[in-house]
């Protein structure tokens, strides 16, 4: 029989459409023909049974009864009478060989089938290029009041928006500053002073200048609440993340910044705060000048070169000696590791490069130290760390895989 005269009897009939005559035909076939002569069947479709191309063993059942109980070859044919149970049966058990050796080549089929479509998934796999992972950079969203955001990198220079309390600015360096007008007429013009939020996302940084001159570095995955113009006694913002701080000297009016439950308050001078929620911590840095920390009732005052941290759920306010270098590692452009752990470092890692992070073992007896510029790709970070640690690296599209 030739190749397509099979392939239509065999799709015929399992779409109902076979005669009595083609599907003896069939059966005759199969009875008959050499094993080999059947490895054309692999190559027909049967996409069109049930759900498509995964063939069930509920599938193989279901056939397998359907042929049983075919109606068609359980009726008298033109033999006698006394011919009929003998047909019926050899009819009945030539079927079930049938469908017998169609599941056998559904299954083959099925094989050349998934194989294909895995080389297929291969090949496309292999030629697509992986997810390019750049470094992080200057971008941020602009809250304004009123909740209009403003996408800054893309943002042109100049005029960004306009406040009760004056102008807002991109500057060609590309950060953000406020021109505000008088303060008396900022007094009399906002009796509820409006707030704004900066907000970088993960794989960002962005500068700002607030309205009273004061310069804010902010790191990725971070953000800043504050007025438009201080008014009152007092300068207030608050901090979620990680920012450096060169706050504009007034001694009539200190500057606080409000991070969770923790308060720092300054007059003029240069600290960071580190205030990620992964991290389990509030950490205070101290540059230059004085800062006082107070957390509900414990309160501390730090020197320069010391910080002070505050662990999530504690009163405590821990001080001690800090490694400048290591704190401003991340506004200076790198990352120091200094005996840090995989979990510590993939959290940094996580927010510059935007990426996941899945852990396949424990590290937590691994140590790692060095110094990388945060410019580089996160390939030539990973590559590092692996020649340092016993420590392994997958890239998955934007997910890092962290293997023994």
């Amino acid at each position: 029989m030739q190749r397509d005269r099979l392939k239509s009897l065999i799709v015929q009939y399992f779409n109902n459409s076979i005669s009595s005559e083609d599907c003896i035909e069939l059966l005759k076939y199969l009875n008959s023909a050499d094993p080999a002569e059947l490895d054309g069947l692999t190559d027909i479709e049967f996409s069109s049974l049930d759900d498509g191309p995964e063939f069930k063993d509920s599938q193989s059942q279901a056939v397998l009864n359907r042929i049983k109980a075919d109606p068609r070859f359980t009726q008298t044919s033109e033999h006698n009478g006394s011919d009929r149970p003998h047909i019926v049966k050899f009819y009945r058990r030539r079927l079930v060989q049938m469908a017998a050796a169609i599941l056998i080549f559904l299954t083959a089929g099925l094989i050349v089938f998934s194989n294909r479509k895995t080389r297929t998934t291969n090949q496309v796999t292999k030629n697509s290029p992986p997810a390019v992972i750049k470094p992080g950079g200057d971008k941020a969203i602009l809250t304004i009041s009123g909740g209009k955001t403003i996408l800054l990198d893309s943002a042109a220079n100049g005029l960004v928006a306009t406040t009760g309390a004056g102008e807002i600015l991109k500057t060609q360096s590309g950060r953000i500053i406020y021109k505000t007008v008088a303060s008396g007429s900022v007094t009399a013009l906002t009796a509820n002073i409006e707030f704004n939020t900066l907000t970088t996302p993960r794989g960002g940084e962005y500068q700002l200048e607030l309205p009273d001159g004061t310069k804010v570095w902010l790191d990725a995955a971070s953000s800043i609440s504050y007025p438009v113009a201080f008014t009152g006694n007092s300068r207030r913002v608050k901090l979620t993340g990680q920012a450096y701080f060169e706050v504009t000297k007034n001694k009539e009016k200190p500057f606080y910044v409000d991070v969770n439950h923790t308060e720092i308050k300054v007059l003029g001078t240069h600290f960071n705060i580190s205030a990620y929620n992964d991290d389990q911590a509030i950490t205070t840095t101290l540059l230059e000048g004085a800062v006082q920390v107070t957390n509900n009732n414990s309160l501390s005052i730090l020197k320069p070169g010391q910080q002070a941290v505050v662990q999530s759920g504690s009163n405590a306010i821990v001080v001690s000696d800090a490694n400048i270098n290591n704190v401003m590692a991340w506004k200076n452009g790198y990352f120091i590791f200094n005996d840090d752990n995989i979990a510590s470092i993939m959290r940094k890692v996580s927010r510059w490069y935007n990426v996941d992070v899945e852990y396949r073992g424990n590290y937590n007896d691994q140590q790692f130290g060095g110094t990388f510029y945060r410019s580089k790709s996160i390939s030539e970070l990973l590559a590092h760390l692996e020649k340092i640690g016993k420590v392994h690296f997958k890239i998955s599209g934007r997910r890092i895989i962290v293997m023994d």
